[in-house]
């Protein structure tokens, strides 16, 4: 079994009651052996003080027992092959024939995957790499291809070429359940709908997309907080949550809507909505669910309320209301983070709150307050807000704890 899904399923096992500490280092022992005892018994089952001991013990908390380095140097030399090999490519463009540029195309992406296929069960990192080299190539291949075929305009097929890339990638990292590959996804995700967009009212747009992707990585079962892919999952949370807090920052720093709403806009809005009510309804008695879901609420609530607010009222008044929304909205991502019992979401809500007092300074305030007055209270503002921050994601670590 990969060490890092065993270290992940074991830890959410132990944070449910399912299983006490002993017994998930035992199984870490057993797991991570090269062969059980022949007697069937857990090598090395105790120590002297009766507690479970493991001669991996040492290594399993580091950076090197969990093979991060390996994992590290797997997904970096995926990312470079790929930038390597496309920025060969374009210096040589020209004097390549067009059936090698399209072998190439072809080629590289297929041969990166088959090579993760082939791997993912014996070195499932450098697996890792392969299919993150594939993941990020494929969208070269995709613009290439079209710039090579003359019935295509390329300028007008471009979101529906991210479109594709974004699908790709979304199958590789469901399929390997790839944290890197489905971050990835994500932002192409987010690139297709702005490519898309017939307005330049971007605000809402990522806002209602950033809960929509919150909602996609909550699990689908009911209450129950496992997840058949948990780190693509995480992942979706976590990049959602953090599109919704910083989708109303430029609210806040500027008080006004910053464009039009179209109707593809009113669309996502609207799958947000319906998806954050189905996931209510999902959680069902679950408290720690019902936790949860509330970030998927209070997002497009969120960023509907920011960018309408800031259309009515002046633009201090609107930078208020914005600040307010999303202030509420990072308190909605703590009450997440503690019903998931996850870390990441605390992270994204104290970058939210900074960013959030950040606009409001270089906005609103600075507007109001000039000189070197404005410099003082600014970074007198912002102390006392990273100290709150801080010692909040610290409580809030605490208590999923």
């Amino acid at each position: 079994m990969d060490p890092d899904a065993l270290h992940e399923a074991l830890d959410r096992w132990t944070d449910a009651g399912v299983m006490n500490e002993s017994t998930a280092a035992r199984i870490r022992e057993f797991e991570l052996t090269d062969a059980a005892p022949e007697d069937g018994s857990v090598a090395g089952a105790t120590a002297e003080d009766g507690s479970a001991a493991s001669p991996t013990d040492d290594d399993e908390d580091g950076l090197l027992g969990e093979n991060r380095v390996v994992v590290a140097l797997a997904l970096m030399g995926g990312a470079l092959v790929a930038v390597g090999v496309a920025a060969f490519l374009i210096e040589r463009w020209d004097s390549i024939p067009v059936a090698v540029r399209v072998a190439l195309l072809v080629g590289v992406p297929v041969a990166a995957a088959g090579g993760g296929a082939r791997l993912e069960g014996t070195s499932p990192r450098t697996a890792h790499g392969l299919w993150l080299l594939a993941a990020l190539f494929v969208g070269v291949s995709l613009f290439q291809l079209a710039e090579l075929t003359a019935a295509v305009d390329r300028d007008a097929a471009e979101p529906w070429l991210v479109a594709a890339w974004t699908t790709v990638a979304f199958t590789i990292a469901a399929w390997i359940d790839s944290r890197p590959v489905g971050g990835v996804a994500t932002v192409l995700g987010a690139a297709t709908l702005v490519t898309a967009a017939t307005s330049d009212g971007i605000v809402p747009l990522l806002g209602f997309y950033g809960a929509a992707v919150y909602v996609a990585g909550l699990p689908a079962g009911g209450g129950s907080m496992d997840s058949a892919i948990p780190r693509l999952a995480g992942t979706l949370r976590w990049v959602g949550g953090a599109f919704a807090v910083l989708a109303p920052v430029p609210v806040v720093a500027s008080g006004s809507q910053l464009g039009s709403v179209s109707t593809g806009t009113i669309l996502v809005g609207a799958v947000a909505a319906v998806a954050a009510v189905v996931a209510v309804r999902r959680a069902g008695g679950d408290t720690d669910a019902r936790y949860a879901a509330v970030p998927a609420g209070a997002a497009p609530v969120a960023a509907a309320v920011a960018w309408t607010a800031a259309g009515d009222v002046g633009e201090f008044v609107g930078a208020l209301v914005a600040l307010g929304c999303l202030l509420g909205l990072v308190l909605a991502l703590v009450v997440g983070a503690i019903g998931l019992r996850e870390a990441a979401l605390a992270n994204v809500a104290a970058l939210g709150f900074v960013f959030g007092v950040l606009a409001f300074l270089v906005g609103p305030v600075a507007d109001a307050v000039s000189g070197s007055l404005a410099l003082v209270a600014a970074g007198t503002v912002l102390l006392v807000a990273g100290l709150g921050a801080e010692r909040g994601r610290r409580a809030v670590l605490a208590r999923i704890r």
